[in-house]
Parts: C-alpha cells; sequence; structure tokens
C-alpha cells in the first residue's frame, strides 16, 4: 500500500495507480498523459471507443475537459457526491472520450480521491480496478494479483455498494442508476 506523495508522484511519472473511490476501487493515471492512458487501456484489456470518467475535488479541475462554469448550476445541484455527469466535451483526446462529443465527469467528496485531486491538482482518470468484463476486487489484495506492479493507495471504501449514477446533462436521461 502506497502514500499519498508516492500515488501523486507515480501519476506525474505517468504510472497506472489504483485507489478506494465511493463504491468500488478505482484505477487510474494523468488524463493528459497518452501514453498513460494507451497503458490502461491495455491493462484493463478495455473495448475500442469506451470513455473514461474524470473525478475531481474542484470544478476548476475539470475545466479543460467541458464547459463547466455555464453548468455550474445544474452540475452542482448533485455534486458533491456519488453522482457522474455526461457533459459536452471540449476538444480533448479520443482515448478519453471514446471519440464522443461528451466526457464523464464526478465531483468526489471522497476523503482519498479528494486528496490526491488537490495534491495532483487536477482531475484524474477514473475506471474501475478490473478487467473489462471481470468483476472488481473488493480489497488491494485482489487489485495488486490482477495487476501486479500497479501502486494502491492506502484507504478505504465509501461504502456505497454499487458504481456512480451516470446521467446526460443535456438530455436528463440516466446512462446508468
Amino acid at each position: 500500500m502506497y502514500s499519498l506523495s508516492a500515488i501523486v508522484a507515480a501519476l506525474k511519472d505517468g504510472e497506472i495507480v489504483a485507489y478506494p473511490t465511493e463504491g468500488v476501487w478505482g484505477m487510474g493515471c494523468d488524463p493528459s498523459n497518452e501514453e498513460a492512458l494507451k497503458k490502461l487501456i491495455s491493462l484493463k484489456k478495455r473495448s475500442k471507443g469506451k470513455s473514461f470518467i474524470l473525478i475531481g475535488s474542484e470544478l476548476v479541475h475539470f475545466e479543460k475537459y467541458a464547459e463547466v462554469e455555464v453548468n455550474k448550476t445544474r452540475l452542482l445541484s448533485k455534486w458533491p457526491g456519488p453522482h457522474t455527469w455526461l457533459v459536452p466535451a471540449l476538444e480533448i483526446s479520443p482515448l478519453l472520450s471514446g471519440g464522443k462529443e461528451t466526457i464523464a465527469l464526478r465531483l468526489s467528496e471522497h476523503k482519498e480521491v479528494v486528496c490526491i485531486c488537490n495534491e495532483f491538482g487536477g482531475a484524474i482518470v477514473s475506471t474501475s480496478a478490473n478487467k473489462e468484463g471481470e468483476k472488481t476486487p473488493l480489497d488491494s489484495e485482489g487489485i495488486r494479483e490482477i495487476f501486479p506492479g500497479i501502486k494502491v493507495m492506502k484507504g478505504e471504501l465509501g461504502g456505497l455498494n454499487k458504481p456512480s449514477t451516470i446521467e446526460d446533462l443535456v438530455t436528463g436521461e440516466v446512462i446508468r442508476s
């Protein structure tokens, strides 16, 4: 298990890290690092065209990915917390957006996520710490078995027994409840 400073240093070095979130263990990287995104896609054996969620601890963390200020009132109606919004994206890497015109954003209040994002100085990629189609491990040992060499942060899950809700900001459609 790694400290906050080791996790943030790994993110800045382009590594993939694992960390506890509100409901499941997450895996992520620096969303501006194309090589790290490719590595994460490969590690998870992720299908092409799938987008990632970005998590942050402050609204400003999302400003280079989406028009957050103009949507602030609606976004904050369910943030911070385990709610993911699909928001019209700015010009971003198709590795992040899956080639779609939206980006998934979550403003977290989970202690470890907030610490990572604050120390990192921005949003990070967040995806469940599993290979596509497989169950997410319930603990850090399970993550290290599936992904040897991944730095796993010390911490606890937030107690939510499912992934976050995903809602389209523009249409109001709930994609995942």
